[in-house]
Parts: C-alpha cells; structure tokens; sequence
C-alpha cells in the first residue's frame, strides 16, 4: 500500500467518510473541472485517461459549454 492509499484510508477515517473511495475523488474532480467550463480534452488530459471515450462519460456535465458554443455561431469576434 503507498503512502497515498494511507494517507486516504486515515482521512476517511477520523472524517468518518468510509464509504468514499479514492475514485469518487477523481469522479468529482472531472465534474468540478467540466462545470468551470474547462473543455473535455482538458479534463481527460488531467485524469490521465489515454483514450478520449474515457472522458466522454462525463460529457453530459458540459451542457452550458456546448449551449454557449453554439450561441457563439453567427456572432462577430470583439
């Protein structure tokens, strides 16, 4: 076990969150990132994932930055 799993495991501990697991963390991470409008591509390049359909389960999430995207169509730049 590394130092991180440790670490973990005695945080969940003394804060009584037992039932969280290391990759709820990730899970949350891509969530936050991708509602401050950070773009997929991004997202998955921080997680590590080597394939972008990893990151595509979290695409749901990114709805306000695909509406704002398209909202940008037919407008002038400045």
């Amino acid at each position: 076990m590394s130092a991180i799993q440790r670490s973990f495991q005695r945080a969940r501990a003394v804060g009584g969150l037992g039932h969280i697991h290391f990759h709820d963390l990730r899970h949350s991470a891509a969530s936050e990132l991708i509602n401050a409008g950070v773009d997929l591509f991004t997202v998955g390049r921080v997680l590590g994932h080597k394939d972008p359909r990893s990151t595509q389960r979290y695409s749901h999430l990114a709805i306000d930055t695909l509406t704002a995207a398209v909202g940008k169509i037919g407008k002038k730049n400045g």
